[in-house]
């Protein structure tokens, strides 16, 4: 990860959903967000190899979880209480407070009544007692199903009485140090949470009708499981650590009264100096025989070389990794809320926990923000602990953050129905061929193949003319203060009208669907917030299938697009190999530019404070801190270059349609921060690009690669970047090399 941890690297600006397109006139630019959606959300098409190691993945999570808010403990007690009403939004802030005061009365008794309650406090004092931490989950557990068993007969006014159903009464079951594994595309994760919250039919598993519920709560539940458990089971996590040896036993008698945590463990702090990787306080490194099984186990591998049930050769696969750094609890507990949303067709938000010593910390986290709760002292603060079993134990899947419109269980992969748009849905959410997103804040872009009988029916536009009879569903959550991508769709159809350069080279847009009630915290004002759309498109074809001149005729019918559209006032700014497209017409490749979620228009300026670009396909202008900051105006000649980049990148990577399997040039970038990419990409042209050799299929290619290069140096000169018009960003960069090939091409054909 070189470069990545220079402290000098500027922040992005904190996000403010409040400013108006008029506010943010002192922005030349959106500014660069940081985080997993930078690259994640086409894995198979940037190539990370490496995303199979936690090494390597833990920079994208660390950034999405380093700029945390804070909530105090009863403030995120009554939210998840109010939403377990099913109105939380129509409680006032005093009927909240109520609401947690007479949940806390109603579990008072069981904290000091009876032998519920010292079965309870025994299991909490064997906690405190041992010093080891794997040895504490079993007790731990024990004592959470022991309340949650008692739980099942408090009555809350308010909150839904408890119901006998396995597939929605949850358990806490110690998982570590059994692996969970996860497919992200042609990847495979393989992660170790060390307590999981699952259904109690998912815990007795095959055994549901040998074994009785209590062996469950008690025995097979404080052990690792037979089989592994799959993440779309997993409602929540638990990370657990044990950094103190001597715990304090529980008092004798409990009140509802908060037990104030000292001021260092209020809320666990990570360090957020960092717009590169992750550098947690007192992190060390775990090597050799210190190194357990659980420290080691977070790491996405090629499926080849591993399947769920199989029991992996652990040495083989690893002979040439280096050893992991054990990440930060924060870190940690960031990869699982990312494994929960990747399990989860449009998932809206994940609830998961850190325990640390006897204090256990509440994670709330959308994608828009992360919310840390304040510590809850779950020893000496009982009641507060079983009001949040409480909660766990009456939220449904649509607290838990399921949408039950694309997944009305937990796994779900069929027919749906939009019910107020009258339009059935066959998703194909299992397809080789669905694009997932690994990260948790962001639009978190998921595509994959969709049916519709009512779709299929729809009369066609002439003006489109992809004959493909193949639908794909992009399912994603943009910011809602940004304009719409069918807002923006609708005026480059004016303009494909009548310009020939953009007709017939952008998608054709079927359908699409606003998930209104989805809105992310729409009851913290001073938040941005995102919204889930489902758009339907025509199918097509990425451009990195294509080599030789059918790659360069494809990629310079997608410039001219792009620069006819700049023309028209519709402004892309998100160039990268994904989104550059094509499909077949009588018998020849059509270049299509795809993805218009972050564009703009001309005349409203930058809306929205989400990242625009890919960082390894970004001008280098825009890489820099002022850039960042948003400071830097978004020209032509950026997406110029950025058109460039892509070409650059598809002639060294791919060969004949594939990704390379191996030695990957320009691999590095797709691990470093925007700073150190954009001293990569200057060393790139100045010292490496004379060395570097395209693959056998692009060789015609690289001459026009060179040729653009030759542009490119011409604008960053040392007294600073060089601004051009469009038009003479547009001659020099793209279409003076483009008509050089062609008559290069014409001389030697």
């Amino acid at each position: 990860m070189a470069g990545n941890a220079d402290p000098t690297v500027h922040k992005t600006p904190p996000r403010n959903s409040t400013l108006s397109a008029d506010s943010e006139a002192g922005l030349k630019s959106t500014p660069l967000a940081v985080g997993s959606a930078a690259v994640s959300e086409h894995i198979s098409t940037v190539g990370v190899d490496e995303f199979r190691r936690v090494n390597d993945v833990r920079p994208w999570i660390a950034r999405d979880v380093q700029n945390f808010e804070k909530c105090k403990a009863d403030t995120m007690l009554q939210e998840l209480l109010a939403r377990c009403t099913g109105s939380s939004q129509n409680l006032s802030g005093s009927q909240k407070s109520k609401l947690l005061e007479t949940a806390l009365n109603a579990v008072l008794p069981i904290c000091n009544v009876g032998a519920v309650a010292q079965e309870i406090k025994g299991h909490l004092t064997n906690f405190c007692d041992i010093e080891r931490e794997p040895l504490t989950y079993a007790p731990f557990v024990k004592a959470a199903n022991c309340a949650l068993r008692e739980l099942s007969k408090v009555n809350v006014d308010g909150i839904p009485a408890f119901k006998v159903d396995d597939k929605t009464n949850v358990l806490l079951h110690v998982n570590d140090p059994k692996p969970i594994y996860q497919d992200h595309q042609d990847k495979q994760s393989e992660r170790k949470p060390d307590v999981v919250v699952v259904s109690h039919q998912t815990a007795l598993g095959m055994k549901a009708h040998q074994t009785q519920e209590s062996q469950v709560l008690t025995e097979t539940a404080c052990k690792s499981p037979k089989d592994n458990f799959q993440w779309t089971d997993v409602r929540s996590t638990l990370e657990l650590k044990r950094p103190r040896k001597f715990l304090t036993h529980p008092p004798s008698v409990y009140k509802t009264d908060y037990v104030v945590p000292s001021p260092s463990a209020q809320y666990m702090e990570y360090r957020k100096d960092a717009n590169g990787p992750a550098k947690p306080t007192g992190s060390t490194p775990a090597t050799g025989s210190a190194q357990t099984p659980h420290e080691a186990s977070n790491e996405l591998r090629p499926l080849s070389q591993s399947s769920r049930g199989v029991k992996r050769k652990r040495d083989e696969d690893r002979t040439e990794e280096k050893e992991p750094i054990k990440p930060h609890p924060i870190v940690q507990n960031g990869l699982y809320v990312a494994e929960m949303f990747a399990a989860h067709i449009a998932r809206q938000h994940v609830i998961s926990f850190i325990v640390n010593n006897d204090y256990i910390y509440i994670w709330f986290c959308d994608r828009e923000t992360t919310i840390q709760g304040a510590a809850i002292n779950f020893v000496q603060d009982l009641p507060r602990w079983l009001v949040l079993l409480l909660i766990m134990q009456r939220m449904g899947y649509e607290q838990w953050g399921l949408n039950r419109v694309f997944e009305p269980e937990p796994g779900f992969s069929g027919k749906v129905m939009i019910e107020d748009a009258q339009i059935d849905l066959e998703l194909d959410v299992k397809s080789k061929e669905r694009v997932t997103h690994f990260g948790i804040r962001g639009r978190a872009t998921t595509v994959f193949p969709v049916k519709s009988e009512a779709l299929s029916g729809l009369q066609r536009d002439p003006c489109f003319l992809n004959e493909s009879p193949e639908l794909v569903a992009k399912l994603y959550w943009p910011e809602e203060t940004r304009q719409s991508e069918p807002d923006i769709l609708k005026e480059v159809y004016k303009i494909a009208q009548t310009d020939p350069d953009v007709r017939g080279h952008v998608p054709e847009l079927v359908w699409f669907h606003k998930f209104k009630e989805t809105s992310t915290t729409p009851e913290r004002a001073e938040q941005g917030s995102r919204v889930l759309y489902i758009i339907v498109f025509r199918k097509l074809i990425p451009i990195t299938t294509l080599s030789g001149e059918e790659f360069i005729a494809a990629w310079w019918q997608v410039v001219k697009c792009h620069r006819a559209l700049w023309k028209g006032g519709v402004l892309h700014r998100d160039v990268s190999p994904s989104n550059l497209m094509v499909y077949r017409l009588r018998g020849q490749y059509i270049g299509v530019l795809n993805d218009y979620d972050l564009s703009s228009f001309k005349r409203d300026g930058p809306r929205g404070l989400e990242r625009t670009g890919t960082v390894p396909f970004m001008a280098v202008n825009l890489l820099s801190p002022a850039a960042i900051a948003g400071k830097v105006e978004h020209v032509y000649a950026h997406d110029a270059e950025s058109l460039i980049w892509v070409l650059t990148w598809v002639c060294l990577r791919y060969e004949k349609g594939i990704l390379l399997s191996t030695n990957r040039p320009l691999e590095e970038w797709l691990k470093a921060d925007a700073y150190q990419c954009s001293k990569d990409k200057a060393h790139f042209w100045s010292a490496k690009m004379g060395d570097m050799c395209p693959s056998g299929s692009h060789k015609t290619s690289w001459k026009l690669v060179k040729k653009c290069f030759d542009g490119i140096h011409s604008i960053y000169l040392p007294s600073g970047y060089r601004k051009l018009t469009d038009e003479s960003a547009f001659q020099l960069l793209l279409e003076g090399p483009m008509l050089e090939h062609e008559s290069r091409r014409r001389t030697y054909s």
